[in-house]
């Protein structure tokens, strides 16, 4: 694993706690890239000041809990994924409500912890979609199909169809193992109809009091952006280095 551009945020109001799960981290990310916090004040100064990649929010605070400190590090850095760490387990059901990329007991488990960073990096990681190949069951056989040639994909009747440069490609995956299969390629499911590539996307419009979102593609289409998928979208954009103004 490179963790070394990592920028991980410790949250923990316990001192004892927090310097041992600091150690634990220090194994996988240097040092100096781990910033620590005790309270929702301290947390605020750390977003505010820099860019967080990975947060492990420790559930159980005294003036508030690692939910609401949750909360407030998606809204301040959306492209930033939590980890929730407690020591009493029965508070991880509640905590997958808030989709986290992991729940660790503590005292943390070394590794287990590895295990956290390897998922946060097959999340992360985009594959190059120039040079893959996917094999795709057509109407006729398969065919083979890079990922950079998909301008995106459509649920088109009965039909999901890849909407490419050279025309259109019916497929008989479904838009979940589609999804599934292109995530690694920067592909993001924007509607329940419509998987997008990331590098396609020129702006996202809303409009509607906000009620509604459109993507606008470059090559000249506009999509739906559902509500509930617009903040997750901004986020990816976001660490892509999208800046929204």
């Amino acid at each position: 694993m490179n963790l070394k551009k990592l920028k991980v945020l410790l949250i923990d109001d316990e001192p004892g706690s927090l310097e041992a799960s600091r150690g634990k981290l220090s194994l996988y990310v240097p040092e100096e890239n781990i910033h620590t916090a005790s309270n929702a004040v301290e947390v605020m100064r750390v977003m505010n000041s820099l860019p967080i990649d990975l947060a492990f929010v420790d559930v159980e605070m005294p003036e508030t809990d690692g939910f609401t400190i949750t909360d407030y590090i998606r809204r301040s850095q959306p492209s930033a994924q939590v980890v929730f760490l407690t020591g009493h387990v029965e508070l991880g059901a509640k905590s997958y409500d808030y989709e986290p990329l992991d729940f660790l007991s503590k005292p943390l488990d070394v590794l287990r912890l590895k295990r956290t960073f390897e998922k946060y990096e097959r999340s992360k990681g985009v594959r190059d979609e120039t040079r893959a190949q996917l094999a795709l069951e057509g109407s006729s056989g398969f065919m083979l199909i890079s990922p950079a040639e998909i301008l995106y994909i459509a649920h088109e009747g009965r039909k999901n169809v890849l909407h490419l440069a050279s025309g259109l490609r019916e497929v008989r995956a479904s838009l979940d193992e589609l999804e599934l299969m292109l995530g690694e390629y920067g592909f993001f499911r924007c509607h329940q109809s419509f998987i997008v590539p990331l590098r396609q996307i020129r702006s996202v419009s809303q409009s509607d009091f906000g009620r509604t979102f459109t993507a606008h593609l470059l090559c000249g289409e506009s999509l739906p952006v559902s509500r509930g998928k617009f903040p997750l979208l901004r986020g990816e954009l976001s660490r892509l280095g999208v800046r929204f103004l």
